[in-house]
């Protein structure tokens, strides 16, 4: 009898296996390309597809630590391969670059730029009107006071681009908007939105939609570091704030329009660290909060959203938490349902000492490009490299995870999968339950007993950490009351 269960036990973790191996990849493998690898510093880069299908980077470069020999850096591959241009070439400090495009494809560039007075101000150029390279810089912000962490829009049918940013003074400051008129040179007034403190990378963005009207998303950072959504949006005719419904205190918060119209907001939820999405139809409401990371880790990103043309939502961040595996990830999903992280980059030789920015490009349907970055110590400097990885997701079938609360108990993939030495285990309570989390090894012997007792409602998460274990499939097994559900995971070492 104990023979015939044994069997029975194996032959249902097989079918687990070949059910789970049906699943879509959980590493990007598309080949990786090496943007730029020297004995510089290039970091708060992104990328973006013009609209011929075309890349285009952009980036902040700098000897080791040394801000004072901080340039601003384009590439792009309308050539066939990534080709780099050197914006600026200054002893001054340049930093925080954003791009877009107008109707007729051509690049706008708005970075920050100390002034005369060492001060911090926004400054816009573009290629419109030159047959290679970038033409006269124009300041988009003056004045005794520094600005930061600018962010551009480009309108596709306005001639204009759209300017966000902070003030960053000792005491309170404040978001802003401006608008610069790029074929008439006229620059509209500087329009207060709110109190707001600059904190993070990216803490205020804009989006402008096909119709003209601009979409502002920032938060207040009045806490730590974090703060209240804020959103506004020019439908009524003139910039006016809307009411998102999330009352969370928030940060990173960014926004991209997709090609029906219909508003994208990621953030990083304070209460729990993951990353969540709303939308919003034009003239609409808010959809409610959906999580689109698990419930582990402290993801950060830095303009790292983008949508495709089915209206796929794509985000990248990394993780450098001891607590949650460390690497740069890959999610997207639609209509609430995500995929689970996708790796895109974890150092398994040991070459480099951590993570940058990355960001994703997507158009068609599920074409993208992927920029990170990978920081390094070499010959004494500090340094980071820059790569790119391209190709098209099989985004039908995908492997879920789920966002919302289920009705009912529910055992998540672990991730990533395969791991070595440590992976996350993640299970959903309905109700409090007593619980029993167990590993078991192929031949149905339990290995680990990795949580036991009572568990209250919600989301729980451990980390499993298989030192002592061999290579080979392992099967983890979550028992709450009548419920009870295995999955597999893949120890390679």
């Amino acid at each position: 009898m104990k023979y015939r269960s044994t069997i029975m036990f194996i032959a249902f973790m097989l079918t687990t296996a070949m059910i789970d191996d049906a699943r879509s990849q959980s590493y990007l493998n598309f080949p990786p390309d090496t943007v730029v690898s020297d004995e510089f510093y290039n970091y708060r880069g992104y990328v973006r597809y013009d609209n011929a299908g075309k890349i285009h980077l952009v980036n902040s470069r700098q000897f080791h630590t040394n801000s004072a020999t901080r340039e601003i850096f384009y590439w792009n591959n309308l050539s066939g391969q990534m080709i780099p241009y050197r914006v600026t070439n200054n002893g001054t400090d340049d930093n925080y670059v954003t791009i877009g495009f107008d109707g007729t494809g051509k690049v706008h560039l708005g970075w920050e730029r100390r002034d005369a007075a060492n001060l911090f101000q926004l400054i816009y150029t573009n290629n419109r009107n030159v047959s290679a390279g970038f033409g006269d810089s124009v300041w988009i912000t003056s004045g005794g006071i520094n600005k930061a962490t600018p962010y551009m829009a480009v309108g596709r049918n306005d001639s204009s681009v759209h300017f966000v940013y902070f003030t960053f003074v000792t005491g309170q400051d404040n978001a802003y908007y401006r608008k610069y008129n790029y074929i008439t040179g006229v620059l509209g007034s500087e329009l207060t939105l709110g109190p707001a403190e600059a904190s993070s990378e990216n803490d205020i963005s804009v989006a402008v939609d096909s119709a003209g009207k601009i979409h502002i998303a920032y938060t207040t950072n009045h806490q730590a570091g974090t703060g209240t959504l804020k959103y506004f949006n020019s439908e009524s005719g003139s910039l006016a704030e809307v009411q998102t419904g999330v009352a969370d205190l928030i940060s990173y918060p960014s926004v991209t329009v997709d090609n029906a119209n219909v508003l994208h907001i990621v953030y990083r939820r304070a209460g729990d660290n993951r990353l969540y999405t709303i939308n919003r139809p034009a003239g609409g409401s808010f959809s409610a909060p959906v999580a689109i990371t698990p419930a582990v880790g402290l993801p950060s990103y830095y303009r790292a959203i983008d949508t495709d043309d089915e209206r796929r939502l794509y985000v990248t961040y990394q993780n450098s938490n001891s607590s949650y595996p460390r690497g740069t990830f890959l999610v997207h999903g639609k209509n609430g349902a995500f995929s689970n992280p996708i790796l895109v980059f974890e150092d398994s030789t040991g070459s480099y000492l951590g993570r940058g920015n990355s960001s994703v490009a997507a158009m068609h349907n599920g074409e993208i490009t992927v920029h990170y970055e990978a920081t390094a110590s070499r010959n004494g400097n500090v340094v980071s490299d820059i790569f790119l990885k391209q190709g098209i997701l099989n985004v039908t079938g995908i492997d879920l995870q789920t966002s919302l609360a289920p009705a009912d108990f529910m055992l998540y993939d672990n991730f990533p999968n395969p791991f070595n030495p440590e992976t996350a285990i993640s299970y959903y309570l309905p109700a409090g339950s007593a619980v029993k989390l167990s590993v078991f090894d192929i031949l149905g012997n339990e290995v680990r007993i990795l949580e036991e007792g009572n568990k209250p409602a919600g989301i729980h998460s451990v980390i499993f950490s298989a030192n002592g274990l061999p290579s080979g499939t392992y099967i983890y097994r979550l028992e709450a009351g009548e419920f009870s559900q295995s999955r597999k995971m893949v120890l390679l070492k």
